[in-house]
């Protein structure tokens, strides 16, 4: 099955960005210690920490970096998950493997942004915050949770009120919330690049335009087939989320995969000094999520859903900026200038799952919309798998794939709970 990106990222990331890689497509047979497919930042991420721990490495890309989503995403590092706070994980996962996986959540925009510091990565790191404001006086209750959970495993958390709320945001529409100090933004198709050129400093044989046709088991080693060559190596690492296709049939059934939509305003001049004048990235509460972050130039970056996608370039910005002036008054009815999307990976759950089997194959899945801080933090998890760590020593431990409940229906109308998402949303405020 084809299921590599076939559109290209983002015309306002990549016209931003300073950061610029190339890399050949493979030709001829290769053999190295570890394969990982997928040159997005996942796979990215844990091909330099395998190449830093001294394994030959080569990565495959189908398509270009930053092709995916991790060079379409409206760019916002936070160390939170979207459903699950701290205790939720407890209940869940208790004693030592809960703590293990908290601790790397909790670590994973430290990760994000010290890759950006080691290999000097030109992409506009903003490390000025993360907010989550609260529709409803319930959310709010809930967030003030979540903010007090997280400060008691050391992150730099704290509830806000609604004048502060406000202050921070630039608008009166939410009742209060919480911020997270260790998030930010930055511009992930920048990142994503210079991750690749980080890669090859490390030793990292990076080829793209070299889609893993097949993957079949030849005596104690893996053989990964490309148009025009292929790599012999005894381990495979599969980084390839909303993308996956058959090489592991049974992970790519363990998720749905969600067009997720971006919009952006033309430069706000001193409109933008007015909005998150503190230069914080923002996540509210609703189902039907809304959010919102400024680039460099002033321009406002926001995104969201669609129930049906027939029109989407005129219907998503259209929704987007009338989101927007609501909030912001002075901004005009349509503002939205620029529209692209990419697809994120789904689990039911909204937990990322980590497979590994006894003959030397692996993968992690199931980003949930966290896919820059958590996907970074994930690479040495990955690395540890593919060196045989044990399960319980891991910081997401290993299960087997369970399919989606009738999983071809699943993919094809799971964006038609969006509409339900937006009723509860009103009701609750």
């Amino acid at each position: 099955m084809r299921s590599w990106p076939t559109d290209p990222p983002s015309p306002l990331w990549t016209a931003l960005s300073r950061e610029r890689f190339r890399g050949e497509a493979l030709r001829g047979d290769l053999e190295a210690d570890v394969v990982v497919v997928g040159g997005g930042l996942s796979g990215l991420a844990a091909a330099i920490e395998l190449a830093r721990r001294g394994h030959r490495t080569v990565l495959l890309e189908a398509a270009t970096i930053g092709a995916g989503a991790s060079g379409r995403a409206n760019g916002q590092v936070i160390a939170a998950l979207t459903r699950h706070g701290p205790n939720a994980i407890r209940a869940l996962w208790p004693g030592e493997r809960g703590e293990r996986f908290l601790a790397m959540v909790a670590g994973a925009a430290d990760v994000l942004f010290e890759l950006v510091d080691r290999y000097g990565i030109d992409c506009d790191a903003r490390r000025n915050g993360w907010l989550q404001p609260a529709h409803s006086p319930g959310r709010l209750r809930r967030v003030a949770g979540l903010a007090e959970q997280w400060a008691a495993l050391g992150a730099p958390t704290g509830v806000l009120s609604a004048g502060e709320m406000s202050r921070r945001l630039g608008t009166f529409v939410y009742v209060g919330g919480w911020e997270h100090r260790g998030g930010g933004h930055i511009n992930p198709f920048a990142f994503t690049q210079g991750l690749a050129r980080a890669a090859g400093q490390e030793g990292v044989s990076v080829f793209e335009k070299s889609p893993a046709l097949s993957l079949k088991r030849d005596r104690d080693c893996w053989l990964v087939a490309t148009p025009a060559g292929s790599v012999r190596a005894p381990r495979v690492a599969l980084a390839t989320a909303a993308y996956t296709g058959d090489l592991w049939p049974e992970i790519r059934r363990t998720i749905v995969p969600v067009t997720s939509y971006q919009a952006a305003t033309d430069p706000l001049g001193s409109l933008a000094e007015r909005i998150l004048p503190g230069d914080e990235a923002a996540s509210d509460t609703r189902m039907d999520l809304r959010y919102l972050r400024k680039d460099r130039e002033g321009r406002l970056v926001s995104g969201g859903a669609l129930a049906l996608q027939v029109s989407a370039s005129h219907r998503l910005p259209r929704l987007v900026g009338q989101r927007l002036h609501e909030m912001f008054p002075d901004l005009p009815p349509d503002p939205m200038r620029s529209f692209w999307g990419g697809r994120i990976a789904m689990t039911v759950d909204r937990l990322p799952r980590l497979f590994r089997r006894s003959d030397g194959l692996s993968a992690w899945i199931g980003c949930n919309g966290r896919g820059l801080a958590l996907g970074c933090a994930m690479g040495p998890v990955m690395a540890d798998a593919v060196e045989g760590v044990a399960d319980d020593r891991l910081a997401l431990r290993p299960t087997d794939p369970h399919a989606v409940p009738i999983h071809p229906v699943a993919i094809r109308t799971a964006r038609f709970i969006l509409p339900w998402y937006r009723f509860k949303d009103r009701r609750e405020v």
